[in-house]
């Protein structure tokens, strides 16, 4: 499983690409280092590139993602788009756990969609100036 994290700063986004299996494991490495990412940059958007990944067979593990992503001091404000091969029933799930814990994910089979999407910050409740970084975000 290999990935990359970075801050494009002429697009304000956070740019994440994933080759191989996402599991617990990665799950948890790419939100801490996306939350450290958040706390530098002050960008709350990620664009995930997950095209050349496969998500875990597990429901469990998967339904536990968001969870994971919290603990490591991703909070609620942030905007994460998904961009997957196909919205095949794992993945839809893990939009679904998510947006069930407050988070604001979505996937996307097409890029640009995705870009369109996280640009669009009206539909967001939260004010990105004013949220703090939080770990105490879901019971566990």
């Amino acid at each position: 499983m290999k990935y990359e994290l970075s801050y494009d700063k002429e697009h304000d986004l956070i740019v994440g690409r994933v080759e191989g299996d996402i599991d617990p494991v990665l799950v948890k490495k790419m939100a801490s280092e996306f939350a450290d990412i958040i706390e530098t940059s002050g960008c709350h958007k990620l664009l995930n590139d997950l095209r050349d990944a496969k998500i875990t067979p597990s429901t469990l593990d998967i339904y536990n993602m968001p969870r994971i992503i919290s603990k490591q001091g991703v909070h609620l404000a942030c905007k994460r788009a998904l961009v997957v091969p196909e919205a095949s029933d794992d993945f839809r799930f893990l939009e679904t756990v998510s947006v069930n814990v407050g988070q604001q994910v979505r996937i996307f089979t097409d890029p640009e969609a995705a870009i369109e999407w996280l640009s669009d910050d009206h539909k967001s409740p939260y004010n990105f100036k004013k949220v703090a970084r939080r770990t105490d975000e879901l019971p566990s």
